[in-house]
Parts: C-alpha cells; structure tokens; sequence
C-alpha cells in the first residue's frame, strides 16, 4: 500500500523506479464529481475517491467547473516535462516530483489553473474544505522557506483526515508534520 504521508522533496527523492498501488484511470471512474480534460489522469484510488467526495460537495456548493489535471507522472513523463522546462523553474527533475507518488493532483477551473489573485471563490472554497477530505493545498501561500516550493494553490496532495486535520489545526506543511511525528517517536 502507498504511504499517504510519505515526503517526497529535494531530500527525499522516490526511486525512478517507483510506482505507487492500486492507481486508477480517472477517466474509467464513474460517477467523477469533477471536470478532466485528458483520459490519462491516474491517482491512487484512495486519493480519488477523497477528491470525488470533495468535488461533490463543491457541485452541491455551485462550483461546478473544477477540474482536475496533472496527477500521477511516472519518472519518464517528468522527465520531459523537466527537459521542456528548460530551467525555469517550474518543474522538478524526475524523482523529486510528488505526482509521482500517485496523491497530488493539480486542480484548476475548466481550461485554468486556480491561479493566486483569481478564482479567489474557488481557490478559498478548496482551502475552506480540503481538509475535511484528507487533501491538503501542498504549497500554501507564505510557506515557501519550509517547502522550498513557490506558492501552487492549486496543487492539492492526498494524506488522509486524520493527517489533513492535525495540519490544519496546527497551521503545519507536510515536512512541519513529519517533524513532529519524528518528535513523537523519540
């Protein structure tokens, strides 16, 4: 089984070999509660059922038009990605990529991404409600010297309820939890 909580940074490469469990064909699962513009996607199942069960509340909210793109990568995708990149910046090599791992997604509104300083209804109605479904905003605004990442309100990762909440009640990043539960176990 995938680890929900597994850290996956500049310290914490996966293998380029590494392909999580049980990842399923967006496309195939019926009913999605969200718009995909590619049959490609793939999550781990656990991740999208999470994400489904958001995104249903979010419809049920009038937020019809979420989307969902970008989600698992395997090493070679990101590689290509990372080669037309060119350096700017905005792609990491492959191994260092938490779309590897199956529980990231990046979520936009139909054809745009969930920019900061637009969609603030939709961006804020994610931030509000992620959480409840074990999905976290990976890279909150302001966090950037913790998780070395810029800014991406629209990169959401998959790490379980129980996780989500303890984050969310003590404002922590993934790496802040992982932290702490190291703390724990000292």
């Amino acid at each position: 089984m995938t680890d929900l909580l597994m850290l996956v940074n500049a310290a914490n490469p996966l293998p380029l070999d590494w392909v999580p469990e049980d990842l399923v064909n967006l496309w195939e699962q019926q009913p999605r509660h969200f718009l995909l513009p590619a049959k490609r996607e793939y999550l781990v199942r656990s991740a999208f059922e999470a994400a489904n069960a958001m995104f249903a509340e979010a419809k049920a909210d009038g937020f019809e038009d979420f989307e969902v793109r970008s989600c698992y990568r395997n090493a070679a995708r990101q590689a290509a990605l990372y080669e037309r990149d060119q350096g700017r910046g905005i792609e990491v090599a492959p191994g260092l990529s938490e779309h590897q791992t199956g529980l990231a997604m990046d979520v936009g509104i139909w054809r745009r991404p969930l920019l900061h300083g637009r969609n603030t209804s939709h961006r804020d109605w994610i931030v509000e409600h992620c959480w409840e479904y074990g999905l976290i905003v990976r890279y909150p605004e302001g966090r950037e010297d913790v998780t070395g990442v810029s800014y991406e309100p629209g990169h959401l990762r998959f790490v379980g309820r129980e996780a989500a909440l303890e984050m969310k009640e003590h404002g922590w990043v993934l790496e802040e939890w992982h932290e702490a539960a190291s703390k724990k176990t000292m």
